[in-house]
């Protein structure tokens, strides 16, 4: 039975992003797949100005929080491609802080995982580029039927 799963957040000037996702709600990749694209989705659009890349008192941010948040919306951050020793020497210009490449390269590996990261490259020579926030057309309100309301809970049960 195939489903339909849409998510739509719009900004302070009233533009409407929105992702959408169809398949078998009762397979377990689907499910995982799915709730997995709306969490990065929802990071990616929902801005979290309680996050301020240089508090590393006030939120309690691990050092790949402060990283992923540093990568995201710091200024400072490399916008194009990137190798892990490039990232290292900014991020502890900007930090004051010291932090092993090994450290550095095993967060990188995790972000590229989780989508958050792409890279190229051989091992020795790896650069890595934050992946670009997509901007989904919207479709007219009235063309999404709404199928059937499970809860999230069931869903990842």
């Amino acid at each position: 039975m195939a489903f339909k799963v849409r998510v739509e957040v719009m900004d302070g000037n009233g533009v409407k992003t929105s992702m959408e996702r169809e398949g078998d709600l009762m397979s377990e990749g689907f499910k995982s797949a799915t709730i997995k694209s709306i969490l990065r989705f929802l990071e990616e659009h929902i801005p979290s100005p309680s996050v301020d890349p240089y508090d590393t008192d006030g939120e309690d941010l691990t050092i790949k929080g402060r990283l992923e948040s540093f990568l995201r919306y710091d200024s400072k951050a490399p916008r194009g491609w990137f190798t892990s020793s490039e990232l290292k020497r900014i991020y502890e210009e900007v930090y004051g802080v010291s932090i092993r490449l090994s450290t550095l390269s095993t967060y990188l590996a995790s972000m590229h995982s989780e989508g958050i990261l792409i890279r190229k490259g051989s091992r020795a020579q790896r650069k890595y580029k934050v992946v670009a926030p997509r901007r989904v057309e919207r479709e007219p309100e009235d063309s999404m039927e709404m199928i059937e309301c499970v809860p999230l809970r069931e869903i990842v049960h």
